[in-house]
């Protein structure tokens, strides 16, 4: 059944629907979600900062995990012809294991199919144009108006034109503010202005849509700029925003502005939820990871150095940098070793971990339900 049926299907936690009759059951639907690694005790230890950015993201993680597995309901209960569901019922399971926690996400409900009493069916036979609130006007006057300040190059990001761009949840200027964190991390020095603009972006970027959250903040992490690539990753991570397509298309770009921030996306940003499904994409993955890197610096046999010294010697390059004698873990120029990471930087190891630790905790849980 096409989708938009399911979306007309009603939905209520009471075992009756007023005004309707069942006109035949059609038995129980189930579904289940698993939600992201701590994100349930992370909310718990946010609740005391009630207008906080994190308060904000992880309320709207609950909402996003709720709407999923309901949407999943309904799809399933519109596949067997009926147009509501009733008694619906949520339900969340813990499961630890290696410090890890994640959280069963189970909706259940029974499908009917009804009939109101007054006759018309409750699908609805066609949109109907809706007026516009007051209020919703407003907003798109004011949205028209800095849209029309940005063009003539005189629009300001004050404190009031972010809340209501964060309030209202404004994407049509997610470009625009892409490009003002972007200006501000790469600004020699942080400026008052440009601190606000940094602490007021993830609270834009959460405000919306994970899918145009996502278009913006993953070109930020291929960014040759570590700094915007590390904030854009910390938005992704607050948000449980890891999506797989995109982590691929990452793992196989440029090693620098591609493969390594797809690395530390892994290992640091979960999904809202995961699916059964995710686990042949997690492990195609981690394959991926295992073929794709290896030693990046060339090496070349030059003369030995020095008034006593005879023969030749094996020195390593990487991205022009000086050459490095072969007891050289990391170059003395770029800071990088021979596979082309620095010190602190996520190797392909650890997002290997991090992938087979997710599998792992999928296989488990999938397998007893």
């Amino acid at each position: 059944m096409a989708y938009g049926l399911a979306q007309d299907i009603i939905v209520s936690t009471t075992p009756r629907l007023e005004g309707q009759e069942v006109q035949e059951y059609l038995g129980p639907v189930s579904s289940h979600l698993v939600a992201g690694t701590n994100i349930f005790s992370d909310i718990a230890a946010s609740f005391s900062d009630l207008f906080g950015g994190r308060s904000k993201s992880y309320r709207k993680q609950l909402e996003k995990i709720n709407e999923e597995v309901i949407g999943q309901l309904k799809e399933k209960a519109a596949n067997r012809g009926a147009n509501a569901l009733v008694g619906l019922q949520i339900d969340n399971d813990q499961i630890s294991g290696q410090s890890k926690e994640m959280f069963m996400v189970t909706a259940s409900a029974t499908a009917v199919r009804v009939e109101s009493r007054s006759g018309p069916s409750p699908e609805r036979e066609a949109e109907k144009e809706e007026p516009i609130a007051a209020n919703e006007m407003n907003v798109e006057e004011k949205t028209v108006r800095l849209r029309r300040k940005h063009e003539n190059g005189t629009l300001q990001l004050s404190d009031e034109n972010w809340r209501f761009l964060i309030e209202n949840r404004v994407s049509d200027f997610a470009g625009i503010v892409q490009d003002t964190v972007t200006e501000s991390l790469e600004a020699s020095g942080v400026t008052p202005r440009q601190r606000t603009h940094l602490n007021n972006g993830p609270d834009y970027f959460l405000s919306l849509s994970d899918e145009k959250a996502k278009e913006h903040l993953y070109e930020m992490t291929a960014h040759d700029n570590p700094e915007v690539a590390d904030w854009a990753i910390g938005v992704l991570e607050e948000g449980n925003m890891l999506d797989l397509s995109r982590v691929e298309a990452l793992l196989g770009g440029d090693f620098y502005s591609g493969q390594k921030p797809a690395l530390e996306i892994l290992t640091r940003v979960d999904k809202s939820y995961y699916e059964q499904s995710d686990i042949p994409r997690l492990e195609a993955l981690k394959l991926q990871i295992e073929r794709s890197f290896g030693k990046r610096a060339e090496v070349f046999e030059v003369e030995k150095s020095g008034t006593f010294s005879s023969g030749t010697e094996k020195v390593w390059q990487i991205r022009e940098g000086p050459r490095n004698s072969m007891d050289r873990d990391y170059c003395s120029e770029t800071g990088l070793d021979m596979y082309g990471f620095g010190k602190t930087e996520t190797k392909p190891e650890e997002a290997i971990q991090a992938l087979e630790t997710k599998v792992s905790a999928l296989h488990r849980r999938f397998s007893s339900s």
